[in-house]
């Protein structure tokens, strides 16, 4: 169901309500380490992995010839330079891109108590999917 009513006023569902505060908390860390992250890159106060002046050259190769220029890997490789500006200020998009998969993993067991096993199937199936897509295990080969 969408909605609950309570004192003859309708209220958000349970699931939704929980889904919604933890979007809101991820969506709100994952722009603050944006920021603050963005600004240690561009106050000089980490290295970066690239340097400055080679980005205009990298910006136009295929994301492959990029990764082999600059020495990063494919998938979750780009965690092993977590230490370098540039390669730091991704850790924001990643909040970003994954804040969803907390919120999926919180609903999930109240689609379990309430029987709404396919619901819960597509929850764990997309919290899969978010989690293999970028490891490159799986991939269309392009």
């Amino acid at each position: 169901r969408s909605e609950v009513r309570v004192n003859g006023t309708t209220a958000p569902a349970p699931d939704q309500e929980r889904y919604a505060r933890l979007l809101a908390i991820g969506t709100n860390t994952g722009l603050a380490m944006l920021v603050i992250l963005f600004g240690i890159y561009m106050l000089g106060i980490v290295e970066p992995h690239v340097p400055h002046d080679r980005l205009p050259a990298l910006w136009q190769l295929p994301a492959g010839q990029f990764l082999e220029q600059t020495g990063i890997a494919g998938g979750w490789g780009w965690t092993a330079l977590l230490g370098r500006a540039d390669i730091l200020t991704l850790v924001g998009i990643v909040v970003l891109a994954f804040c969803s998969v907390p919120c999926l993993l919180a609903v999930m067991p109240v689609y379990w108590a309430g029987g709404q096993r396919m619901l819960f199937a597509i929850c764990a199936a997309e919290v899969a999917g978010f989690v293999l897509a970028p490891s490159g295990l799986v991939g269309t080969g392009h």
